[in-house]
């Protein structure tokens, strides 16, 4: 019904599954029948654009544009041109992505659960609030401060969803996982202490003097 309606986890899955890009076409800001819908869908594929690109997908898959019901050649225009941007590009995980198949569909797995946490649904309906009328303490985010935080989130909750998706393997260290994932360890502890508080993960064993960590529970991934 609305382009704000557009939800960014089944953006990600759609990639999964073997998507090589998607065009939102939403209205022209200002015309939102819905009043918002429009500006709230640019949010969503701005994030996910960013989320994307931090993970080795082109950011030119996933776009947004707009036009009015009126304006059927502008409309035309708008996918020509973004399919000849897709064929030239080539099929995801095998044209010109950072990162190539089949890592590329265990990333946008992850990609997937953090798009559907609660942290980055609470940011992004939160962008508009943050930068025209501040957060609680009458701070105003610029777009570049705004961006900043975003990308940090995006890095923690990836690695966050990884270390889940390798403990959903089987159980391990904190320093296996740093190994495995590329992360420093003491971030994996500061990780692995907030997922134990959720009830998530707990202590499986002790191996020497290495606690052995197993999944509990992460319906994220269910």
């Amino acid at each position: 019904m609305c382009s704000g309606r557009m939800d960014p986890a089944t953006v990600a899955k759609a990639f999964k599954k073997g998507l090589d890009g998607l065009l939102v076409v939403g209205c022209h800001f200002g015309d939102c029948h819905y009043i918002t819908g429009n500006v709230q869908a640019k949010i969503k594929i701005d994030m996910t654009r960013r989320l994307f690109e931090y993970i080795g997908v082109n950011e030119n898959r996933l776009a947004f544009r707009q036009c009015s019901s009126g304006e059927a050649a502008v409309f035309v225009e708008l996918v020509t041109k973004f399919n000849e941007k897709i064929r030239g590009l080539g099929p995801i995980g095998g044209g010109r992505d950072t990162l190539q198949a089949p890592e590329i569909f265990k990333k946008l797995e992850a990609a997937e659960a953090v798009l559907a946490g609660e942290k980055m649904r609470w940011i992004i309906g939160k962008q508009t609030e943050f930068m025209e009328s501040g957060n609680k303490y009458g701070e105003i985010f610029t777009e570049h401060e705004f961006n900043r935080a975003i990308d940090m989130i995006i890095v923690e909750e990836m690695e966050v969803q990884e270390i889940l998706a390798r403990l959903k393997e089987g159980a391990r260290s904190v320093k296996d996982l740093a190994r495995d994932l590329a992360i420093p360890s003491e971030r994996v502890f500061r990780y692995i202490t907030a997922l134990k508080r959720k009830g998530m993960v707990a202590l499986d064993k002790v191996t020497g003097r290495s606690p052995i960590l197993n999944l509990v529970a992460s319906p994220q991934l269910e």
